[in-house]
This record gives C-alpha cells, sequence and structure tokens, in this order.
C-alpha cells in the first residue's frame, strides 16, 4: 500500500466541515451522494460464523465476535443491529450532521448492549467484539468510526488507504518499536485485542475520522479474517480490477480461502456514487447478523 500522491483532506472527526447540528433537510431522499454496497460473510472453520456486517446506501459496518460458541456471534449481532438503528435514526432527526455522524453514541449505545446481554445470560459472560463503521452523510462526509482490529479502506484514484489502527498487542508492540510489522503479521499474539466493544475492559471512545466524500471512492470495511492473511497489495489489485462492489466483496472473500484464513471472513465494499446511479439499495445484513434488509434492490 502507497501513499496517495496528493495527500487526502484527513480531519480528525470533531474538525470535519459540514460538522454544524442542522434539520434533516426537506425530502428526505435528496441526497447528493449515495453508496453503492456489497458484502459477504463466510464462516470459517469453526462452523459457525461470528463475524456480522452490515451495507447500505449510507452505512458499512463489520463486526468480529470474540467469546466462542453463540457469544461471539450474539455480540457482533447485537453490535451491527445497534449501529444500524442508530445511524437510521441519526439520518432521520439530523444528529448525522454532528462532527461525527452520530457514530460516537451508536457505538456506546452498541458495547451497553452487549454488555447489558451478558449480564443477562451466564453462558454470555465476556463476549465482545471489534467494531468499524463508516457513514457516508448527506453533506458529503465519510465518518468512520473504530474499536478493534477490524479494519477500513479507502481506494481514491486507484490507491489504496488504510484509515483505521488495530487495537491490538501486536499493533501497539510495533508502535512502540519492539515488534516489526513483519513479525507482528507472524505473531501466535496477533488476535489479541487490547479493545472491544463488551468484555471485561471499558473500550472507551470510539477512534473517530472524516474525510470528504468524492464520485468514484471505493470503501472497504473488513475482519481480520481477510486483513490478517491478504496483503494489502492484493487488496488493491482486487478493489481497482473489479467493476461492481459485490464482484469486488465475493473475491475479497476467495482471496482469504485461497490464503489459507482460518478466521470467519467478512468484506463490505461500497462506491460513492451520483444518488440515482446506485446498483443496490438495499440495507443488507451479513454473517450472524442475516436476515434483514430494508429498501429496495435496483436492476
Amino acid at each position: 500500500m502507497t501513499a496517495p500522491s496528493t495527500p487526502l483532506p484527513w480531519f480528525p472527526a470533531a474538525e470535519a466541515p459540514g460538522g454544524r447540528r442542522v434539520p434533516p433537510p426537506d425530502g428526505a431522499g435528496q441526497d447528493r451522494l449515495v453508496l453503492d454496497p456489497a458484502a459477504v460473510s463466510l464462516a470459517g472453520p469453526r462452523g459457525a460464523d461470528q463475524d456480522a456486517g452490515s451495507a447500505g446506501p449510507a452505512l458499512l459496518v463489520v463486526a468480529d465476535g470474540v467469546g466462542g460458541g453463540r457469544g461471539g456471534a450474539t455480540a457482533a449481532r447485537l453490535v451491527v443491529e445497534e449501529v444500524v438503528a442508530r445511524a437510521a435514526a441519526a439520518r432521520a432527526d439530523g444528529t448525522e450532521a454532528a462532527p461525527d455522524a452520530g457514530l460516537a453514541d451508536a457505538l456506546a449505545a452498541a458495547d451497553a448492549a452487549v454488555r447489558a446481554a451478558a449480564a443477562a445470560d451466564p453462558a454470555l459472560t465476556g463476549m465482545a467484539t471489534t467494531c468499524t463503521a463508516a457513514v457516508l452523510t448527506r453533506d458529503g462526509r465519510l465518518v468512520v468510526a473504530h474499536v478493534g482490529d477490524s479494519r477500513a479502506h479507502l481506494m481514491r484514484a486507484g490507491v489504496l488507504t488504510r484509515l483505521t489502527t488495530d487495537h491490538s498487542l501486536v499493533q501497539a508492540l510495533v508502535d512502540s518499536g519492539d515488534m516489526t510489522p513483519e513479525e507482528a503479521a507472524a505473531s501466535p499474539m496477533r488476535s489479541v485485542l487490547l479493545r472491544a466493544l463488551g468484555g471485561s475492559a471499558d473500550p472507551g471512545r470510539a477512534d473517530l475520522i472524516a474525510v470528504r466524500a468524492e464520485p468514484g471512492d471505493r470503501l472497504l470495511l473488513c475482519s481480520d479474517g481477510l486483513s490478517g492473511v491478504v496483503p494489502a497489495a492484493t487488496l488493491q489489485r482486487v478493489l481497482a480490477a473489479e467493476r461492481r462492489p459485490a464482484a469486488a466483496a465475493s473475491r475479497l472473500v476467495m482471496a482469504a480461502l485461497a490464503a489459507g484464513t482460518r478466521d470467519d471472513v467478512t468484506a463490505a465494499v461500497a462506491d460513492v456514487t451520483p444518488a440515482g446511479w446506485a446498483g443496490c439499495t438495499v440495507q443488507v445484513t451479513v454473517g450472524a447478523a442475516a436476515g434483514t434488509a430494508t429498501g429496495t434492490a435496483a436492476d
């Protein structure tokens, strides 16, 4: 993965343009830009998919559950359901115009939902999940919120840029200079998380970043079942080669299988496109959250 020749216009979410809270515009469907989304999730050798994902015209979210058995799947499902519901509410009531697009509160509510479910059922004690979510706001910002080691990438003008930093033990060791990235990729500790939603520790506030969206941008959100085994160069090559988001998401999952992943794999891919041009207008859920969709599919 290489740095863009022209730096992207990054902003801390609190300083992102369009951060003034405003009421929703007249005519709820008057978005200038939307996401053309797709998502694929495939269970690993454990047999039960503990990833969950959702992809729609304004939101992508991926969660990778931790806890074994039904605990990881339940945590991931609860988080995706909560973030989807909160993002829809923020879009309807104008909270989406806040600097963080309402995602900080959405992830905090998702964390609370996981903890409440674990407290109510001893079989779910200790369950936790990652969560990476991206919203395309009506004022043209891509806002990303992130906890854990699932990842968000943005491809612009053929160059893939990773937006998130893993909240993992090996990433902390790389940051401190005690481990090289190559050692981290091969380390048996690479799945140890320092922050997650649920579990025993307070995850703190989600990492937040925002960038002004441009038509033609392509987003990838994925679990570490993909990013942990498929090199960044391959991610970039597949995203650049496949015209449709659905084909790109499927091919990326197949690439993870070919690379020998031992984990569940989820990829959510979406293109930023003018309203009316998207091939899919459905909020589709996959993995442990599968079974719901809203909207209409375009031919």
